[in-house]
């Protein structure tokens, strides 16, 4: 009985450090592919949106759409930028800012 409690439990904390350990990869994921953001986002990245755990940008979306006038100035978490149009291959086009970078050398 005390080897079935104990394979019990370990088998519980596998399941639940699986399962945070999946939704933070989620968060992470979401993080970096709309970083810079400036459209309003739906359904999992707009919720992280709402919640203010993705940094997004400045740029002014046209009205009644997600997409902006690309090349104008923005910035994103304190850094200047540049608005452009971006999307996934066969997703919907967002306005997002992107950060300038300095060159390597």
């Amino acid at each position: 009985m005390k080897n079935l409690k104990r394979v019990i439990l370990i088998l519980f904390s596998v399941v639940t450090l699986g399962t945070a350990a999946s939704g933070g990869y989620a968060v992470m994921q979401a993080r970096s592919q709309y970083y810079g953001v400036c459209s309003k986002l739906g359904g999992f990245p707009g919720f992280l949106q709402q919640a203010g755990l993705l940094q997004t940008g400045t740029c002014v979306s046209k009205p009644g759409g997600t997409l902006c006038s690309a090349g104008s100035t923005c910035t994103v978490n304190s850094k200047a930028g540049h608005c452009y149009n971006t999307a996934k291959p066969g997703g919907t086009p967002i306005c997002t800012c992107v950060a300038n970078t300095s060159p390597l050398f």
